[in-house]
């Protein structure tokens, strides 16, 4: 496995995970919770949950930004100065979408998952109130529509990867292949005819060299006649 594969897999691994946590949380975590024989047990399993599932989705986005940063930069070079005419477009509107990703993840880990179990550990200690079950469950909401705002988002920026980015690079690998078979094309005609040229001329080294190899003795003339 190449170095650009694996890469490859670990930038497609990361995302896919990424993508099962959302998922995870909307039709695991919250579900159990709201199972929950009462309301400290309910806000104890949620905050266990965030507790994973904060730090795991921001290194994940972490990898497919590190991974993908490190693949562009093999492609850039292959590309070369076709890179803003190809890609620049496609790529552009995927960078908006992935950080627009990363924002909005940024926002339910920090502003607000992280909340639910800082202000719990506020009170534990007496320097405040935890929050209401109202702002609780307000929270919740805004985070099951931002997980699926994250999920849309996902399945948009995969949607790129695989249609205008994807042709986009096809076209580039093209691109170079003909560019590379053009030149070797020519390289071949020119030596044909270099070779066709050298044999046309009638001083040259390797018509005197083909004439005395093979001569071109005509009957009853040189040595036919002194014999």
């Amino acid at each position: 496995m190449t170095s650009a594969n694996f890469l490859i897999w670990i930038h497609v691994l990361a995302m896919s995970a990424y993508f099962g946590a959302q998922f995870g949380v909307l039709y695991m975590l919250l579900p159990v919770a709201e199972q929950a024989a009462d309301e400290s047990q309910r806000r104890a399993a949620l905050i266990t949950g965030f507790k994973f599932y904060n730090p795991f989705t921001i290194a994940m986005l972490g990898i497919v930004v590190i991974t993908g940063a490190m693949r562009l930069t093999d492609v850039k070079a292959e590309m070369k100065f076709d890179y803003f005419a190809r890609i620049f477009a496609a790529l552009s509107f995927k960078l908006m979408l992935a950080f627009l990703l990363i924002f909005i993840q940024t926002y339910i880990t920090f502003g607000l998952a992280f909340r639910i179990g800082r202000q719990e550990e506020v009170a534990a200690h007496g320097d405040g109130e935890p929050f209401t079950v109202e702002r609780l469950n307000s929270i919740l909401s805004r985070i099951r529509a931002m997980i699926w705002v994250t999920i849309f988002l996902t399945a948009a920026v995969i949607f790129v990867s695989l249609t205008f980015m994807k042709r986009a690079v096809s076209e580039t690998a093209n691109a170079s292949a003909d560019a590379r078979v053009v030149p070797a094309i020519e390289q071949i005609a020119t030596r044909v005819l270099d070779s066709v040229s050298l044999y046309a001329r009638p001083n040259s080294e390797v018509t005197i060299q083909a004439m005395v190899s093979t001569p071109n003795t005509i009957p009853g003339s040189s040595f036919s006649i002194a014999y």
